[in-house]
């Protein structure tokens, strides 16, 4: 098998799992409170801002034109989703780019992004790929779920994770694309280099599951602080 085979073999029990938590089966019976979709949206935008260092990443390391081309492309998707999203913010909310980047960055947010920013040290595509590429895999075969289910048509869940489509689905886009570039990176890479690619896929796969939960229970750093330092509550995790 190749590798992208092999990590999309190990990653199912990790999509079903993120399937099955509690924040997702709230998006599809409209269970959620405003408060743990405040949470979420407030997050995920400040983490797809994060995003774009590690596609700058992706451009600087290529290995060829074509993935250099293919990651700006992906890029310049990227800078529109971001410009479109903070347009439709309440002031309340991170609302454009000065207030995004002074959004606070909650604990599994910040450990996410710690993950994906410690593969650009190693200037490798088939390092820093797989911790980008797990998330965009994870989000669409969540669309794929999300479109077998009999969900609430009220807003805003109707139109969560509805992400797929041309851009991202079918034999040219972007994530078989990604595949394709780590397939072909591994080809000239160690046993070990190939294991560490797979792994830093997997983790990416776990901090989504863990990102959706933090969203679940809100989880602050005042929170872990009450904990450690008063005693009070139990472990945030």
């Amino acid at each position: 098998m190749s590798l992208s085979q092999v990590i999309l073999f190990e990653a199912q029990p990790y999509l079903i799992a993120n399937e099955r938590h509690p924040f997702v089966q709230g998006i599809i019976n409209g269970k959620l409170t405003p408060e743990q979709l405040r949470y979420y949206d407030e997050q995920d935008i400040a983490f797809e801002y994060n995003e774009v260092a590690v596609i700058n990443a992706l451009i600087n390391y290529s290995t060829n034109t074509e993935q250099a081309l293919l990651f700006h492309k992906r890029q310049d998707l990227q800078l529109t989703m971001l410009r479109d999203w903070l347009a439709r913010e309440p002031e309340s909310m991170p609302h454009d780019w000065e207030t995004l980047k002074q959004t606070p960055i909650q604990p599994i947010n910040q450990m996410y992004r710690q993950h994906m920013a410690a593969t650009i040290q190693t200037h490798s595509v088939l390092q820093i790929l797989p911790s980008f590429a797990a998330g965009e895999w994870v989000y669409i075969e969540l669309g794929k779920f999300m479109r077998k289910q009999t969900r609430v048509q009220d807003e805003p869940f109707k139109d969560f994770l509805n992400i797929g489509g041309g851009d991202f689905e079918g034999p040219n886009g972007y994530i078989q694309k990604f595949f394709g570039i780590i397939d072909h990176e591994a080809e000239s890479a160690t046993p070990r280099e190939q294991e560490q690619a797979k792994q830093t896929f997997l983790k990416s796969c776990l901090l989504e599951w863990y990102f959706w939960d933090a969203a679940y229970k809100q989880i602050t750093w005042d929170n872990w602080k009450a904990v450690a330092l008063d005693g009070k509550g139990g472990p945030m995790l």
